[in-house]
């Protein structure tokens, strides 16, 4: 079924590039070679979801 409506292709696609960025950053704080970088995404990761530190 194609989606003909603009502002639900736009939805769409934005959510799919948020969950893209979540699971890249999330990633990353799994396996980042420093602890330093692990530490940053996961500052990150929390500021994205909203959640407090």
């Amino acid at each position: 079924m194609p989606v003909h409506d603009p502002a639900t292709l736009a939805m769409a696609t934005t959510a799919a590039g948020y969950l893209a960025t979540i699971t890249a950053i999330a990633i990353t704080a799994l396996v980042a070679p420093t602890p330093a970088r692990r530490r940053e995404a996961r500052t990150l990761l929390t500021i994205l979801l909203g959640r407090r530190p």
